[in-house]
């Protein structure tokens, strides 16, 4: 939605589409903004038809909203699945089938009249445990857009969890991770967060629950309340892991974590944040940290089996996967691969990767993207090496772009103006900023952790 703003507010005063909460979106149109409520997990219309104009709520009909909220529940019986589940473990592979058309398992005598659908035999145990391997990614991009990692990077993050002592994980929208840990890892519990529905032909009501993570929703109450089970710690053990969809507004998804950590508080009477691990792409950085001030991006770079620019490999990005990791956790106790080329950083306390060095102006170590960052004087930061200092545009830019002044055409995140983004906000004092951030870095105490390779 460009040109589309999220107004983030309580949810329950909201309407209700058949995956829980809608949002309220502000659209300008020349110099006027009109609010919206839209499906917080559709971005197509096609896909879930919900939208009404704010000042005109009045029009909205819950009654016909309910019965389309029923309709996507009513062949959901979880319990009962789990139950087929149950006997197909039961069987031979030989006489294990899946139709991927009907979206069930089928016993050998009704193969026959799934022979148009596309319809698997011969399921093996490993396949019941990890379903994401053989059932088919979900790819509307404007919907669930299922991007899976790849076993490199499930090992990488569940690493660090380990690393941490973490004995409880939530994985939201992470089904490798869930697949993983359930498997390979006979001491830490997962419970799976996902909006693919098709996870509850594989899982009981203890290990998944059907959730929309953009609005906090569970589509069946028993679902919340095993979350907030699963929450309970009494050595803050519990970590949460999410991969929402990149082309998702940030703002709701911050907003969930934030309704999330205050759920966890509220039921551990602590008053420490829960760890959150959130993948996402670098270039994201400056919105995820405007929603949460708090968060700090790793080095890590997290590959995915089904996206060519995402992984390792001849096809790959040539600065390899351009996805990150971001949390609240502070990332001098995380330790990264030294056998995948990532080294520690004496100066910054904290793993890097092996492109990124250390800037002595900065004070810091600089690069994003995969490449190594190189310091400009007369812009008093580091940029991509490919860029130059524009004289007329008074910043550095790509060689070849056009000079006059760039008007952003959003607001900006921290005076909420148009036309600037807040690094060039002149409601804030750079001088003093810059000398805060050289503060911190000079006063984080330096304790070097011993990679696990």
């Amino acid at each position: 939605m460009s040109g589309v703003e999220v107004i983030i507010q309580d949810l329950k005063t909201h309407p209700w589409c058949p995956h829980g909460p809608t949002l309220l979106f502000s659209r300008r149109i020349n110099d006027t903004k009109r609010n919206f409520f839209a499906c917080s997990a559709c971005r197509d219309r096609k896909s879930c038809p919900f939208f009404l104009y704010e000042d005109e709520k009045n029009k909205y009909k819950p009654e016909v909203w309910e019965q389309e909220r029923t309709k996507l529940l009513q062949n959901i019986n979880h319990r009962k699945l789990f139950i087929t589940l149950n006997k197909v473990q039961q069987l031979p592979a030989s006489e294990r089938g899946y139709c991927h058309t009907c979206l069930e398992f089928q016993l050998k005598k009704f193969w026959e009249k799934h022979k148009e659908h596309n319809f698997i035999t011969n399921i093996t145990d490993h396949q019941l445990e990890h379903p994401s391997e053989f059932l088919p990614p979900l790819e509307d991009t404007k919907k669930e857009a299922q991007f899976l990692f790849s076993a490199s990077s499930v090992q990488g993050i569940v690493d660090i969890f380990k690393q941490l002592k973490y004995k409880k994980i939530v994985s939201m929208g992470t089904p490798r991770i869930h697949e993983f840990v359930a498997t390979k890892c006979p001491k830490i519990d997962s419970l799976l967060l996902d909006f693919d529905q098709r996870y509850h032909r594989f899982y009981g009501p203890l290990q998944f629950c059907w959730y929309n993570s953009f609005n906090n929703h569970f589509f069946f109450q028993e679902s919340s309340q095993i979350f907030d089970d699963f929450l309970k710690s009494e050595n803050g053990d519990v970590a949460l892991v999410l991969d929402p969809p990149f082309g998702g507004r940030v703002e709701p998804l911050a907003n969930t974590i934030h309704q999330i950590t205050d759920k966890y508080k509220q039921i551990n009477e602590t008053k420490a944040d829960l760890p959150i691990f959130w993948v996402f792409p670098y270039f994201m950085e400056p919105q995820i940290l405007n929603s949460l001030p708090n968060f700090v991006m790793l080095d890590y770079k997290v590959d995915y089996d089904n996206h060519p620019l995402f992984q390792d490999g001849v096809k790959a990005r040539k600065f390899g996967s351009p996805v990150r990791i971001f949390t609240n956790v502070d990332p001098s106790k995380i330790v990264l691969p030294a056998k995948e080329g990532y080294k520690f950083c004496d100066f910054c306390n904290k793993w890097v990767s092996q492109e990124n060095r250390h800037c002595t102006i900065c004070q810091s170590c600089t690069s994003k993207d995969g490449r190594t960052y190189v310091h400009c004087g007369e812009c008093r930061r580091c940029v991509k090496p490919s860029w130059q200092h524009c004289k007329k545009c008074n910043r550095c830019c790509q060689p070849d772009h056009k000079c006059g002044q760039l008007v952003f055409a959003q607001d900006c995140f921290h005076c909420k103006q148009p036309g600037h983004k807040k690094r060039d906000c002149p409601n804030i004092d750079h001088n003093e900023l810059h000398r805060k951030r050289k503060l911190k870095l000079k006063s984080k105490p330096k304790k070097r952790l011993k990679s696990s390779t």
